[in-house]
């Protein structure tokens, strides 16, 4: 600054909603060379959003269906597996028996009902591994529906939390016992030369739900079983070996989780916006935000002059949640199960598309993410939220071009993936979250306690 002298004119109290800035010793310095620092609070608007689709992506997926107040889940699950390179059968294998296992480490909803599981093979089409599958995508341009494509004995009965299957170690699993017709094909394809040769003569499975509308599993294993014998000379005498050989859907290969809602309640929560919205995943409702870009670039460059460049110092949005479940797991009603994501993204919209569809990282500029949060009130209540530092978004949005009148952001729920050194840990990857939550945020309306942004700005 000129001769070396900077006065700096700061307010840094927060709460009120419009501050006049200081003006002690600006006077013997022309106004271009003072750096003005100001606080404004700016309201927020937000509303309930549909989506009809994620990326799927999953390292656990659902199978089942379940009746909630947001509507009705249905979730089947298409698979490949991998082909096992270069593998052969002994010579005069004789097929015994082929099993399919479904392995799941809980549930979500009642795992006292029953429910059963269909298995069908896929015979119209299969996927490419590098492309990327909306969880909208329609069953019939992979299975045709026809009744040969089932590979079954019989539907397979089960309770989730009966766990009659369970392997010992709190992952349960599902045997399945195909039929004949199915066995002898599955046995008879000897082409293991690659993936690519193998998907052509096994395109994979379409595993689904018939009867039973009250549990979800959460499935993070698919396998299949050849059982088979064959004899060999010992010493000059024919002696009977058991073998087995296993295939599995792994990360060699995709597994897609289909997502259906249907009854959908979204009109009537609408009705609600004033007071909560609702975030529900996997793939049904989002909050949108509007934040008033426009009224904030006006009202900055009221207080800072237009000769200015605008920084923003600090805004934070903190998201209030509500009905968050604190009581003991064994005495959780229906209404209780679907519980408050873990993590929520704030996403820009427009980027939204582009953000999962390659896999892109966090960014402060675009995608902003917050664990649920607890805390106490001023009267020491328990209070549950996410905070966001949306102070770099602020800066850079206001200095863009063709800055929209209102910016609107998603809030997104998410898996994430965690990495860790000895001295750090950092979320390395973000995925669309594919199990069933149901999260609760106070309205940007509402009425006792409307959502406010307070944003500290300067000039230079």
């Amino acid at each position: 600054m000129r001769r070396g002298l900077v006065y700096i004119l700061l307010l840094l109290t927060l709460g009120a909603c419009k501050n006049d800035v200081l003006n002690t010793g600006a006077s013997i310095l022309p106004e271009e060379d003072a750096i003005i620092v100001s606080v404004d609070t700016f309201s927020v608007r937000s509303s309930l959003d549909r989506t009809d689709y994620i990326y799927s992506s999953p390292d656990s997926m659902l199978l089942g269906e379940c009746d909630s107040r947001f509507g009705t889940i249905h979730a089947d699950i298409l698979t490949q597996l991998a082909c096992p390179e270069g593998y052969q059968y002994e010579d005069g294998a004789v097929l015994d028996s082929v099993c399919i296992y479904v392995s799941y480490s809980t549930w979500f909803g009642d795992g006292m009902s029953p429910m059963s599981l269909s298995v069908y093979e896929l015979d119209k089409a299969t996927f490419s591994y590098t492309q990327r599958y909306k969880s909208s995508l329609d069953v019939s341009d992979y299975w045709s529906g026809e009744d040969s494509t089932y590979v079954l004995d019989h539907d397979r009965i089960i309770v989730a939390g009966a766990a009659t299957d369970s392997a010992g170690t709190g992952n349960y699993y599902v045997s399945f016992k195909t039929n004949d017709r199915f066995a002898n094909r599955f046995f008879n394809i000897r082409d293991f030369s690659s993936q690519e040769a193998y998907t052509q003569l096994f395109k994979g499975f379409y595993i689904t739900t018939g009867f039973g509308s009250s549990t979800m599993l959460h499935v993070n294993d698919i396998s299949l079983a050849v059982f088979y014998h064959y004899t060999y000379s010992r010493a000059g005498v024919d002696t009977l070996a058991l073998n087995e050989k296993w295939f599995y859907a792994n990360s060699e290969v995709r597994s897609i989780n289909r997502i259906n809602y249907t009854n959908s309640t979204f009109e009537e929560l609408r009705k609600t916006e004033d007071s909560v919205n609702y975030i529900v995943s996997p793939a049904n409702l989002q909050t949108r935000l509007g934040l008033p870009m426009r009224e904030m670039a006006d009202s900055i460059k009221k207080s800072i002059s237009e000769k200015k460049r605008p920084y923003v110092n600090l805004a934070r949005l903190q998201i209030d949640v509500l009905n968050v479940y604190t009581g003991q797991t064994s005495q959780k009603t229906s209404d209780d199960w679907a519980q408050p994501a873990p993590y929520m993204l704030l996403l820009k919209e427009d980027s939204s598309e582009r953000f999962f569809t390659n896999k892109e990282f966090l960014t402060d500029t675009c995608a902003i993410i917050s664990p649920l949060t607890s805390g106490t009130d001023s009267v020491g209540n328990t209070i549950y939220y996410y905070d966001y530092d949306i102070t770099t978004l602020l800066t850079r949005q206001l200095r863009t071009e063709g800055n929209p009148d209102t910016l609107y952001m998603l809030l997104v729920p998410v898996s994430v993936e965690i990495s860790s050194t000895s001295s750090t840990t950092t979320i390395s990857a973000v995925y669309p979250m594919q199990t069933v939550s149901a999260t609760a945020i106070r309205s940007a309306q509402d009425k006792q306690c409307p959502m406010r942004l307070e944003v500290v700005y300067s000039g230079f």
